[in-house]
């Protein structure tokens, strides 16, 4: 989103290089805090936000050193300057699910289904879900989407013939659980998450809103029923921007 300068009171009447550099950043945080400039939205440039003010380049900088100490804004080199996201804090444990730690910070989540496939397992799905290598499991992407943000992008894959029919269950219920009660698995738990980093191909950069060569946090789960077998293994990838992974040993 861009102003220009005749939607905005002059700030000619206003005295003194610091008196100046102080209304633009009580102008700009007005903005962000008003969803003028929404998260993870870019700024415009010094050069444009100097014309939008009517003032020096030095003036608009020394406002935004101000807003990045205040940490509204964040700086990616060769893109600009953006709205500083507010960060998603999700919990690692043994039943920890996203949507629930949305709910406890009062944020707007969805899980959003965008496909499906049969597809054969792979020699690495096939060891984590403890299935032969001819097996077909049932493959369900999804994005987690919140405020608006994609902050995740999942692949998730479910022994067949036990989670038939598991994706039409989640693009109705957007929930994983709910999907498994409804097929007979009454309760789960993670048996394991590995954390790792990886480059993202370029479209799924542009999807989580990542600059191209930024590296996404990625999550191998897998959950097992209370009999301890294997019911889904998911690859997770996060952009680094919008969520905070804490890991909790009780």
């Amino acid at each position: 989103m861009s102003s220009s300068p005749t939607d905005r009171p002059t700030l000619h009447d206003r005295r003194g290089a610091s008196t100046l550099w102080r209304a633009v950043a009580e102008r700009i945080e007005q903005d962000i805090r008003s969803f003028r400039y929404k998260p993870g939205e870019r700024l415009p440039t010094e050069f444009e936000l100097a014309e939008i003010f009517n003032v020096h380049r030095n003036t608009i900088r020394r406002a935004m050193n101000v807003l990045r100490e205040r940490n509204l804004l964040r700086i990616e080199q060769g893109r600009g300057t953006f709205v500083k996201e507010r960060m998603v804090r999700h919990t690692l444990g043994p039943k920890t699910r996203l949507t629930a730690a949305l709910r406890d910070i009062d944020r707007l989540g969805e899980r959003r289904f965008i496909g499906s496939s049969r597809i054969r397992v792979t020699e690495d799905i096939a060891k984590a879900l403890r299935v032969a290598r001819n097996r077909f499991v049932r493959k369900v992407d999804t994005l987690t989407v919140v405020d608006g943000f994609v902050v995740s992008m999942s692949s998730s894959f479910f022994p067949l013939p036990r989670f038939e029919g598991i994706e039409a269950l989640i693009e109705e219920t957007g929930s994983f659980s709910q999907s498994w009660q409804r097929l007979g698995v009454a309760d789960y738990q993670r048996r394991e998450a590995h954390i790792t980093a990886v480059a993202l191909p370029r479209e799924d950069a542009e999807i989580l809103s990542m600059a191209r060569g930024q590296p996404a946090i990625f999550i191998t789960n897998i959950n097992v029923d209370m009999d301890d077998i294997p019911i889904v293994v998911s690859y997770t990838r996060i952009a680094p921007q919008h969520m905070q992974l804490v890991v909790r040993f009780d």
